[in-house]
């Protein structure tokens, strides 16, 4: 304690450089910053945030602009590196390998691997032609979602949308529709004790029922997205039971081992839990999530957009951590490590600690950080006027106007940056007037 356990640079809000054991941080605010971790060969650089953003280490490399173009690279140790560059139309990729090396321009041509969950995804005149591969599954769809013929070993798949459809996996799924939505049936679960059989009746009635019967759910007037006007279900092996009706509006539902309560009147009301996770809602503004593992405690309170507190509790570790915003008014934040910052505004109304960072000093009134090796930093007016110490240290600035250092070893001090100024070293004293001369 008392003793800087980082190097510290600082010039008004526009600049600001530490460098920490195994970490630097170097920020020329709001246009550029860049955090190095040196035990991963970790990096993480912004470019006008959120604007751009990359993330990378020696093995991979993620990039985003604009969040509509991106970028990823990767380091194989058996094919070596392939990376990726992706846009809303237009996509391509290379890499050591010929497989990992494709180009589109949508919708007219391209072919696509290794995305959206497919090793391989073609297109021409989209929607005219695709086809899309993963492992032995192929599928092939000419005008889609009309026409669509797939299989592999385990799976088949046939459409003539809207007239008939037939999707199989074999000993886990079958379905099946006739003049979609109108008539659907089919049946889930097949690897489990006990399948489940359904049937759709559009937009009148549907069902499912387990295969022994001790799971049974009904609906009545079923739309798209809204759900059914009224429906029920049970399962008699957990004694579960749910209700709804006016489609999503009131739900209800419990079971025996009361891990699991849903109870719902939107848009005025609602709580809902599941093992260890619940949910509070009142109006949509307000909410309230908590969760309970082993692992980790959390609670996290909303009420949108003017306030927003978030608590962590990691239990392995005896570490928690928090976070509060007032917005547009107050930043509250406490991590792990014990390091502790507030400042009066924050205009961004939820948490982003990277937006935090770097855009909160341009119009913080006030800003204070206390921080885990005993360092404290305090400004005004956005950073008009900062100053930070120790036990043993103390430094101060005013952009322009004043810099003043003081140390068991060093004291010094500029006025104008030197048109007077003064420094000592230990014994030795220095006077120092119009920038150049020394007494």
């Amino acid at each position: 304690m008392g003793e800087f356990k980082s190097e510290y640079d600082q010039f008004w809000f526009l600049y600001q450089k530490e460098i920490r054991a195994g970490e630097s941080e170097l920020i020329f605010r709001p246009f550029y910053s860049s955090y190095r971790e040196e035990k991963s060969a970790y990096r993480f650089q912004t470019v006008l945030y959120p604007i751009y953003y990359s993330e990378e280490t020696k093995y991979w490399k993620v990039w985003t602009f604009l969040f509509f173009f991106t970028g990823t690279s990767a380091l194989h140790e058996d094919v070596g590196e392939d990376s990726d560059v992706l846009t809303p139309l237009l996509f391509w990729g290379w890499g050591d390998t010929a497989r990992e090396k494709y180009f589109g321009f949508f919708p007219l041509a391209g072919k696509l691997r290794n995305k959206i969950g497919y090793s391989e995804l073609s297109f021409f005149l989209f929607p005219i032609y695709t086809n899309w591969k993963y492992k032995d599954y192929e599928a092939t769809s000419i005008l889609w979602p009309f026409f669509l013929y797939a299989s592999s070993e385990t799976r088949e798949e046939f459409r003539i949308f809207p007239l008939y459809s037939k999707k199989v996996h074999r000993g886990k799924y079958e379905r099946y529709s006739i003049l979609w939505p109108f008539f659907q049936w089919g049946s889930t679960f097949q690897d489990k004790k006990e399948p489940v059989h359904y049937k759709l009746f559009f937009p009148f009635f549907g069902f499912k029922d387990s295969e022994t019967g001790n799971m049974k759910s009904r609906g009545f007037l079923i739309l798209p997205l809204l759900g059914s006007l009224f429906g029920y279900g049970y399962d008699k092996r957990t004694g579960e039971q749910d209700y709804n009706a006016l489609f999503f509006l009131f739900q209800y539902g419990t079971n025996q081992d009361e891990d699991y309560h849903k109870f719902i009147l939107f848009p005025f009301f609602g709580h809902y839990r599941f093992g260890s996770k619940q949910t509070t809602f009142i109006t949509p503004f307000y909410f309230h999530l908590q969760t309970d593992t082993y692992h980790i405690q959390s609670d996290d309170t909303f009420l949108i957009p003017f306030y927003f507190y978030s608590k962590r509790k990691y239990v392995q570790w005896e570490r928690d951590e928090s976070y509060l915003k007032l917005w547009p008014i107050f930043k509250y934040q406490k991590d792990r490590e014990g390091n502790l910052v507030w400042n009066v505004l924050s205009l961004f109304p939820v948490k982003s600690e990277v937006i935090d960072r770097i855009w909160d000093p341009l119009w913080s009134l006030v800003e204070y950080q206390k921080l885990s090796n005993g360092e404290k930093r305090f400004s005004v007016l956005m950073r008009a006027y900062s100053q930070r110490w120790t036990e043993t240290e103390f430094h101060a600035s005013i952009p322009f106007v004043l810099e003043l250092s003081i140390t068991p070893e060093k004291t010094s001090w500029k006025f104008l940056y030197g048109l007077i100024g003064y420094e000592r070293i230990e014994t030795n004293r220095n006077l120092q007037i119009l920038w150049f001369i020394k007494i």
